[in-house]
């Protein structure tokens, strides 16, 4: 019985950790994309792009 229960969870787990694999190739680099551009217009500006100028 315990066999059987531990080869269910061996395979819920493993389609969950397929799933998760195929989540993040699909999502890409997209935030890091965003943080290189935020970090060249802070480069370019001197403030961070959600937080406007300075008065």
């Amino acid at each position: 019985m315990f066999d059987q229960i531990w080869a269910v969870f061996a395979c819920v787990a493993s389609f969950a950790m397929c799933a998760l694999v195929v989540y993040f190739l699909i999502t890409g680099r997209h935030d890091r994309d965003r943080e290189e551009e935020a970090r060249e217009f802070f480069d370019a500006h001197g403030y961070w792009p959600d937080e406007g100028p300075t008065p």
